[in-house]
């Protein structure tokens, strides 16, 4: 393998804007911030996912001389590795053997406000981040839809890395090469996103899943996704509630999370438009137009009254996705 490059001038493929590694004092440095995203929306199983205003930013820098090192802070620090067994440092090493270069000696910093292992998107905006990282420090023009692919290879479907990359609310297939459509989730809605304290991992949560579904079953989803992305194209909560309802996975992961059945019964609030598990879980979510302060602790109620403890997060959509600048630049999309 070859080493890769330090110092280069380059447009990057991913946002089209020049990087001047040469001239600058942040010449050999980048900042690659990667919003959370919540899967599924009910209805739309392995199909949609939302980018939300909750960030992993990683600054990577290349070093002269090794060694490499990992610094992490922020939501979920002490649960995580700080070396190179780091899903982000591995991930980059994963993406550098791929196109056949080794990584030079670099420095992480990374500033996490995203529950790790919570249903909202952790590993793939960390896949995300390791693969914009490599590509930045190895020069690799992945470009939108070389990221696209790699993390969704890594994680096994682009749910979360298609919103996490790309901003807004997406549509995907799981093609070669992947397909996807982007919209913008409505501005005026909140998204209250409320997370119990326990960890639920993918592969439980996926492992309940029956092999073969009831043809109804399927109809029933069908019909809703279909509705559900109709009306959130058009801003139009009328009907959310009832298209964001599932017969294909909240059924079968509800003894995963205590609470849960009665969250997504949960009625007597003008503003909740629609509720659903937040990919596998075991976050909650919540659409609102208002109230959603009021929604919110009632979702907390709910866990409480299962001796579960849990925080309630406010949330816009970010209609932005992945965004890589130097460290002393403006981010911009």
């Amino acid at each position: 393998m070859r080493r890769c490059g330090r110092l280069w001038k380059r447009r990057s493929p991913c946002r089209g804007r020049e990087w001047d590694r040469m001239s600058s004092p942040d010449a050999r440095s980048a900042r690659i911030r990667v919003p959370a995203s919540t899967a599924n929306l009910g209805s739309a199983f392995d199909a949609v996912g939302l980018a939300l205003e909750l960030f992993l930013t990683v600054e990577v820098s290349a070093l002269e001389a090794g060694p490499s090192r990992l610094e992490f802070r922020g939501q979920d620090a002490s649960a995580v590795p700080h070396d190179s067994s780091n899903l982000i440092w591995r991930t980059m090493e994963e993406v550098a053997a791929r196109h056949e270069r080794t990584l030079p000696p670099f420095a992480l910093r990374v500033e996490n406000e995203i529950p790790i292992a919570r249903g909202l998107g952790s590993s793939a905006t960390a896949r995300l981040a390791a693969a914009a990282a490599a590509d930045f420090l190895c020069v690799l023009g992945l470009g939108t839809e070389g990221l696209l692919e790699i993390a969704s290879a890594a994680e096994g479907h682009p749910d979360n890395v298609a919103p996490a990359l790309l901003g807004g609310l997406v549509a995907s297939i799981s093609s070669r090469p992947i397909l996807w459509t982007k919209i913008d989730f409505p501005s005026g809605w909140t998204i209250v996103a409320v997370t119990p304290d326990f960890e639920l991992e993918t592969r439980r949560a996926r492992a309940v899943l029956p092999a073969e579904v009831p043809h109804g079953d399927a109809v029933y989803n069908v019909q809703r996704a279909a509705f559900l992305m109709a009306q959130l194209a058009r801003g139009d909560r009328v009907g959310v509630r009832e298209a964001m309802r599932d017969r294909l996975h909240q059924p079968y992961r509800s003894p995963l999370v205590p609470g849960l059945e009665e969250i997504l019964a949960l009625d007597g609030f003008e503003g909740l438009i629609g509720v659903a598990l937040s990919g596998a879980g075991p976050t909650v979510v919540a659409l609102a137009d208002r109230g959603a302060e009021e929604i919110g602790g009632a979702l907390r109620e709910a866990f409480a009254r299962c001796g579960v403890r849990s925080e309630a997060r406010l949330l816009r959509a970010d209609n932005r996705g992945l965004v890589r600048a130097s460290p002393r630049q403006e981010e911009r999309p």
